[in-house]
């Protein structure tokens, strides 16, 4: 497997194609917030491939992304759609873990999130922030992310939870 930052705009719609089929559809972002993302923070929206096969093709099977902010609160809807960014901030908030329902639990996601963490120390970032819903707490916290506290976000008529791992 490989992962590196998306390519193309084909590979952004593939990613897209992810999101759409792991998250619900009230929760899932939009194509102009993955093509945003990418646009402005495109060092940060990665994609996990398969090895390429006698042709040369590899297959998109997982994608992370997300936005950069200022501040450590998650409250703001607009943050899911890349309204509320910043291209300089100091925290780096993670909105999409998506991994193809054919290679989950392979170890992709946390391979995802591993880079994402690298990358944001990498960058001088003061840490990395997101939601979850409460069946993903552990995964994060095996990640070395602090449970912070029920998020007062309501996005897509889903119980979030606030998670932090910061270093600064």
């Amino acid at each position: 497997m490989q992962i590196r930052p998306v390519a193309n705009d084909h590979e952004v719609l593939e990613a897209y194609h992810i999101e759409t089929m792991v998250y619900p559809a009230q929760a899932a972002a939009t194509l102009d917030a993955f093509r945003m993302r990418k646009e402005v923070f495109g060092g940060y929206f990665l994609v996990a491939m398969t090895e390429a096969d006698s042709n040369g093709h590899q297959e998109l099977i997982g994608v992370t992304n997300g936005v950069k902010l200022e501040h450590k609160d998650l409250a703001d809807e607009s943050i899911k759609q890349g309204v509320s960014q910043a291209v300089d901030g100091r925290y780096f908030c993670v909105l999409t873990i998506a991994v193809h329902p054919s290679y989950q639990r392979q170890g992709i996601a946390t391979q995802l999130l591993e880079q994402i963490i690298a990358r944001a120390r990498e960058d001088g970032l003061a840490g990395i922030v997101l939601m979850c819903e409460e069946h993903l707490i552990l995964f994060y916290e095996k990640q070395g992310f602090r449970y912070i506290a029920p998020s007062a976000s309501e996005h897509g008529g889903i119980q979030w939870h606030e998670m932090h791992l910061i270093w600064k």
